[in-house]
């Protein structure tokens, strides 16, 4: 990231002081007295399907490789990724989830000030803090604040909403919940960082892989903050057979995502526009009872701007559509 300063204007937006999360099921299990299992978790934007059905067979099949250390370079994951994604491997670091680049990028790059779009994911926020960068919040449709970088994410989170990551600016890009075709097509960004997890469309969150695309230079400060070895030995052998599951997946994100704008619609919701693989929406009648049917929504109780609005990942199977259905109409 280079330090030109945005210059341009601002509107004052407050930041929350705490920020919940998304996927606290097992919290839930305990407040509503079932079992984990009784629970149709809506909270997260993880791949409906679930994980690959081949991958059990293929930990089993590869088990051996929990007996190695993982390659410093996180080959071959990197230069899988750096394939498909048009860019030098060079310009690749895989990293344990988007969050390990999150975690220490701010005191990597050095920054000061950091301009974002709220509301938004809470981890940069937290991260940018923690590491003595002014946070300074803007909301969408505001002129940009006078910032060194700013964080973009496209799609948004919680909006779903796509937009484009602005013209002569320096900053970081989260593309986590991007389809994989949008970026491919990316290729490496003139001062920016690019960084994605690669655990939501493939849903295995639990073995933690992301990435970062960027210069050479930003690659080595970023690196020079992480542990020695970038993700477990399994994962990074994992991922070149991932990344050949990625398009169908995005397509089944795409069809499952009309199919739920349309539920809520007749249930006369207003849907916020979403290219991501959840959508925020909110009632014109009163809220549904989501506990009395054991489902898990994501609300937004730290951001008065979502009062009201809940943020629905996709159901998995049929019975799943069906019990959002028969909540929504109660």
């Amino acid at each position: 990231m280079s330090s030109s300063v945005i210059h341009m204007q601002t509107t004052s937006v407050l930041l929350p002081d705490a920020f919940p999360h998304g996927g606290g099921i097992e919290a839930a299990a305990r407040a509503w007295r079932c079992e984990r299992s009784d629970i149709l978790d809506l909270s997260t934007g993880l791949h409906p399907e679930g994980a690959p059905l081949w991958l059990g067979a293929w930990l089993k099949a590869h088990a051996s490789l929990a007996a190695h250390y993982p390659d410093v370079h996180g080959e071959p994951a990197r230069t899988a990724l750096a394939n498909a994604f048009g860019v030098h491997p060079e310009n690749v670091l895989i990293t344990a989830g988007a969050q390990a680049v999150i975690e220490v990028v701010f005191q990597a790059m050095g920054g000061r000030s950091l301009a974002i779009e709220v509301p938004c994911y809470n981890e940069p926020v937290r991260c940018a803090k923690r590491a003595a960068c002014r946070v300074m919040p803007f909301e969408h449709g505001d002129d940009l604040p006078e910032a060194e970088t700013i964080w973009w994410t496209s799609p948004g989170n919680p909006s779903g909403r796509a937009q484009t990551f602005p013209q002569g600016v320096s900053g970081l890009l989260d593309e986590s919940y991007m389809p994989f075709s949008q970026r491919r097509s990316l290729g490496l960004l003139s001062d920016v960082i690019r960084l994605g997890s690669l655990t939501k469309s493939l849903c295995i969150p639990g073995l933690r892989l992301g990435y970062v695309i960027a210069d050479a230079g930003s690659i080595g400060k970023i690196n020079d903050w992480l542990p020695p070895w970038p993700a477990s030995t399994l994962a990074l052998h994992l991922l070149p057979e991932l990344l050949q599951e990625a398009d169908r997946r995005d397509a089944k994100i795409e069809l499952a995502r009309q199919r739920l704008v349309g539920l809520l619609e007749k249930n006369s919701w207003q849907v916020c526009p979403s290219e991501a693989s959840f959508v925020l929406a909110q009632p014109e009648a009163g809220m549904p009872d989501f506990a009395a049917h054991r489902i898990l929504v994501r609300s937004f109780p730290e951001w008065l701007q979502l009062s009201g609005w809940v943020r629905f990942g996709i159901p998995g199977n049929e019975a799943a559509w069906q019990r959002l259905k028969e909540a929504l109409c109660q």
